[in-house]
């Protein structure tokens, strides 16, 4: 199937991973991030271009999809904590705020059993009154919520400032490239941890990247190296 006839599905059938996400000492938190992409285009070099190109509806329908798997996941797979990915345009559509509010108020899904990762990488407008309301409901039940790829993109300030933020992940693999800044992943745990915040370093592939990370001062790691991953279908 061709990018563009998955353009014009109203729904996408979708391949889930949860990748475990773990502490210094190794041990498992049962915290997992549940990974996705179109099932037909499983090791599809074109998968990141085909979640960019989505038109600003087709990610908030996307997003309420991906959202709507997350009761079958938790009783399935028994995680402590879930981290799930969101567009930021979502926080701004009445159609993804009612069913999250919808999930939330019918105990479809406990709160404190998951982590809503903002994506960093795609810029957000000023949120408004209500997209700030649900973001501390949420909260007020125990969620948490991350920044994505903190460093690589847009930095959501606004929501750093009013402490609604809980997690920092940081991109390892979006950070190695830049040796004119060495110290610029250290510095982002340094602030995390100025801030009272959480920390995740992504993209851990080597016991040398698990190593450094830990130099730095990140609490938490993610990536091939600890090669614990579950596949869930849609």
């Amino acid at each position: 199937m061709t990018l563009i006839a998955y353009q014009q599905k109203s729904t996408t059938d979708m391949k889930f991973h949860l990748q475990e996400i773990r502490g210094t000492d190794m041990q498992s938190q049962n915290w997992f991030e549940m990974l996705y992409r179109p099932t037909n285009m499983q090791g599809n070099i074109n998968v990141e271009r085909y979640f960019r190109s989505l038109t600003t509806q087709q990610k908030i329908d996307l997003d309420i999809q991906i959202f709507n798997q997350l009761p079958r996941v938790l009783a399935e797979c028994k995680p402590d904590r879930l981290s799930v990915n969101l567009t930021p345009i979502s926080l701004l559509s009445n159609e993804f705020k009612n069913n999250l509010m919808r999930l939330i108020d019918s105990q479809l899904i406990t709160p404190e059993r998951i982590c809503i990762e903002i994506i960093e990488i795609h810029s957000m407008p000023t949120l408004s009154d209500s997209s700030i309301d649900l973001l501390k409901y949420f909260r007020n039940r125990g969620g948490w919520i991350a920044l994505d790829d903190f460093g690589s993109g847009f930095a959501h300030w606004d929501l750093l400032q009013i402490g609604l933020i809980d997690v920092i992940k940081v991109a390892n693999q979006n950070l190695t490239h830049r040796h004119e800044t060495p110290t610029f992943t250290e510095g982002l745990a340094k602030f995390a941890h100025a801030m009272g915040i959480n920390t995740v370093l992504e993209g851990v592939e080597t016991e040398i990247d698990f190593e450094k990370g830990i130099r730095q001062g990140f609490k938490n790691f993610q990536g091939w190296y600890f090669n614990s991953e579950r596949d869930q279908g849609s």
